[in-house]
């Protein structure tokens, strides 16, 4: 008997308990090449073998093919909805985008994992049940968030509200676009202050990375949220860069480029196809401008609002292509030239409400350009060629 109770307890140790048996994992997948998968995407896999679940849980599915879908979207109406599928699948999927799989295993006990699958399929069932999508603030990895924090009755918001955030906004959405230097540029330009706000860590967490930082760098009641962490696959593309770079160079060769374009009618003479650079500027600009305020006033595009770049970029450029009258091209002028000066000084100043000194060395001297040749140019009479 004395022999039998050393072997038992040795048997014992190897029988699953109900902590071994279930298990929650917060997975992250890194950026892949389409314009969505930008950000990355994250989810919640949750191993019960008892009841049969391995399955993994996310919150960034949209229907493309809805009708109305490229309506709602110009309009900042976007309406997501979760889902679920199982662990091999979804991994698979992701291993063919050659997109990372990162997973860490959280630190829940078996209740507070039977609670977190409960508050799953309530989101996610019957699918689709849609939300109000929003870049920043409620999107797949703010869903997990805000699902964890319930479980852990509120220690997690707690501790990462207290933390200031490594990153802002801009930062982060700039740092993962620096691959596609003109989607940054487009980006960069159309986002206005809000994104430059200092954050808290809680807040830092609408990024997928940025969420598995947080959770596998704190502790909740003297422990550490993440006992485990595994790679599941590790892509052969290059990933994103860590901190924001700004691209100087890129921003510089087009301003340098562009300017000499624009400058092409007073090397070479009056004719209407040395203007079609500068007329093709001065679309861009006045159409940006435009697309910039119908976005902040029309739409629900909130970080469009109060974008500073308005000083730069506004419809009032349009007017130089109408057959003004010498008095009022000179007003359309000065009022034009004022506000650039008005933006470049509030743009350029680093501790200002939008600091963007690498767009203004590719806006700045292009608007410049386009002012002297425009003040070369006398009014034209319809119908007829301008003349410089």
């Amino acid at each position: 008997m004395k022999l039998l109770l050393p072997i038992l307890l040795a048997l014992l140790a190897f029988v699953p308990t109900d902590a071994d048996a279930q298990e929650a994992w917060l997975v992250t997948y890194g950026p892949g090449e389409e314009v969505w998968e930008r950000f990355g995407h994250n989810a919640l896999w949750l191993v019960d073998e008892e009841a049969g679940l391995d399955h993994a849980f996310s919150f960034g599915y949209f229907e493309m093919d809805r009708a109305g879908f490229y309506f709602d979207f110009a309009r900042g109406i976007m309406r997501y909805f979760g889902s679920a599928s199982t662990s091999a699948r979804e991994f698979e999927f992701y291993r063919g985008r050659d997109r990372s799989i990162t997973a860490q295993r959280l630190d829940l006990t078996p209740a507070q994992i039977r609670w977190l699958h409960r508050l799953l399929n309530e989101a996610i069932f019957p699918v689709p049940q849609y939300y109000d999508y929003d870049y920043y603030f409620a999107n797949c990895s703010t869903w997990l968030r805000d699902l964890l924090d319930e479980v852990t009755a509120g220690s997690l918001a707690e501790t990462m509200q207290q933390r200031p955030a490594r990153q802002n906004l801009r930062e982060h959405t700039s740092r993962l676009n620096l691959q596609r230097p003109w989607l940054h540029a487009g980006l960069m330009t159309l986002l206005g202050p809000e994104i430059d706000r200092e954050r808290t860590a809680w807040e830092e967490a609408f990024l997928l990375d940025a969420l598995a930082y947080w959770v596998g760098n704190i502790e909740l009641e003297g422990r550490p949220l993440v006992s485990e962490t595994r790679v599941i696959h590790e892509p052969a593309v290059h990933q994103p860069p860590e901190s924001d770079t700004i691209l100087w160079w890129f921003y510089l060769l087009l301003g340098v480029v562009g300017s000499a374009l624009v400058l092409l009618p007073l090397w070479l003479g009056q004719g209407a196809w040395t203007l079609l650079p500068w007329r093709l500027a001065v679309i861009a600009y006045g159409m940006s401008g435009t697309l910039i305020l119908a976005m902040w006033l029309g739409t629900a595009h909130y970080p469009v609002a109060g974008n500073l770049m308005l000083f730069i970029l506004h419809p009032l450029w349009l007017l130089l292509l109408l057959p003004l009258g010498h008095t009022a091209r000179v007003t359309v002028w000065w009022l034009l030239s004022a506000a650039l000066v008005a933006g470049i000084v509030l743009l350029a100043v680093p501790d200002g409400p939008q600091y963007r000194a690498d767009l203004l060395l590719w806006l700045a001297p292009l608007a410049l350009a386009m002012l002297w040749v425009s003040r070369r140019i006398r009014a034209p009479r319809p119908g007829a060629n301008p003349a410089i």
